[in-house]
């Protein structure tokens, strides 16, 4: 006989499936076999933005390259000889990762900077963003003759210009007098600008003379230690940067849901039961109208009288330390003196009930009346606790109750 599923477990099956379809669906678009293009020249990417296929060209034509992963902080004391290539980097530096930038040009170093964000890494770097790079690398001509310029023209698509040409700028290559390749001293180093990285990605590195300029842009081969900066692309030594990868998180989100659907489902099946609550109510009225029928119907309109008569009679001499059988006066007196209750009615009160008791002719809305001002000494007198009073004041006092009207 097939096993009923509960409703609620249909439910959660249910919201399992929908959650797993939408994580399927999601891990097929962005993990489709044609990546989109980053943008990043990275010496790891093979995309046509991408760097690789220069980093490997420099390997084969006898430059000392290596990928440089760490912070400009760590770059070598003695920089001569030595190239910085900081190719379109994504994040920006810290103060003292710029300072570091500046003492390294210094000593004799030298920098490849592509791209617009040179103002934030290198001094006196005067650029100017291209607010909508053109898609096609176009071709430009020198614009001098120069150490940079031997390979004749280059292909760029640039999205930075130099804004403003200082004293010492030496500018090789620019479009209708807007330059994109310039280069200029730093002590004892050197700065070499491109306005785009497009000369040394893998889809532009083979044309024209793109390949000439970032020879040219480093120097001689096997006289010079290339440096090609990773770390500005998020390749930082730190457990945040790794943790950042997109793979990492899509894999946390992931354990995400599936440590959640654990907890729901542990939570479901070993909670503790608890019965259903319900209002709580302050005592059993129901038995009190049908003692109040049976009266009633009896015609005992007398017994009606005789019970809180009696019972207030118990309470008063029991608080009093007098003996049930005190006289209505003497015990009328010492409510009043010992008790310094100043209400004269309880003495007539009493002594109504005791003549209605023998009263032949009672009726049930006289007795009803003494029971209800005897009520209200006994709750002035307090010979009842609050808690145990049946009223509605109390009822509403008390969270999850109310008094029974039925």
């Amino acid at each position: 006989m097939p096993m009923k599923i509960d409703k609620a477990d249909r439910r959660l099956l249910l919201w399992a499936s929908v959650i797993f379809l939408a994580m399927i669906i999601a891990l097929a678009v962005f993990s489709s076999k044609e990546e989109r293009d980053s943008g990043v020249p990275s010496t790891y990417s093979t995309q046509p933005s991408g760097a690789k296929a220069a980093y490997l060209v420099l390997g084969d034509l006898g430059y000392q390259a290596e990928r440089w992963q760490q912070s400009p902080t760590d770059l070598p004391e003695d920089p001569r000889r030595t190239v910085l290539v900081l190719a379109a980097p994504q994040e920006w530096p810290s103060r003292e990762e710029r300072l570091s930038l500046e003492t390294y040009l210094n000593r004799g170093g030298k920098i490849l900077f592509t791209g617009s964000r040179a103002r934030a890494f290198l001094p006196r770097a005067e650029t100017e963003r291209e607010p909508v790079p053109e898609p096609i690398p176009k071709l430009y001509q020198a614009q001098a003759i120069s150490s940079l310029t031997r390979g004749g023209s280059i292909r760029m698509s640039p999205t930075a210009y130099w804004d403003r040409q200082g004293p010492g700028v030496l500018v090789h290559y620019s479009d209708n007098e807007r330059p994109i390749v310039v280069s200029y001293k730093i002590g004892k180093g050197e700065v070499v600008w491109w306005g785009a990285s497009t000369p040394l990605s893998n889809s532009a590195i083979n044309q024209a003379g793109n390949l000439e300029l970032l020879l040219n842009s480093l120097g001689e081969p096997g006289q010079t230690r290339i440096l090609w900066d990773e770390y500005f692309h998020g390749s930082r030594n730190s457990m945040g940067a790794y943790v950042a990868t997109p793979p990492v998180l899509w894999g946390l989100a992931q354990g995400g849901l599936v440590a959640l659907a654990m907890i729901l489902t542990y939570s479901r099946r070993n909670g503790p039961i608890y019965p259903p609550s319900e209002p709580a109510r302050l005592s059993p009225l129901e038995f009190v109208e049908t003692l109040g029928g049976l009266y009633r119907k009896a015609h005992a309109i007398r017994v009606a009288i005789e019970v809180p008569y009696a019972r207030f009679r118990m309470m008063a001499s029991r608080q009093l330390g007098l003996k049930n059988d005190t006289p209505t006066p003497d015990l009328a007196r010492a409510v009043r003196n010992r008790l310094g209750y100043r209400d004269d009615g309880v003495q007539v009160l009493l002594q109504e009930i005791e003549s209605a008791m023998y009263d032949p002719q009672l009726r049930e809305s006289t007795a009803l009346k003494l029971v209800q001002q005897l009520n209200v000494h006994t709750r002035r007198l307090q010979l009842i606790s609050f808690e145990r009073q049946e009223i509605a004041s109390h009822a509403d006092s008390v969270p999850g109750a109310h008094t029974r009207t039925n």
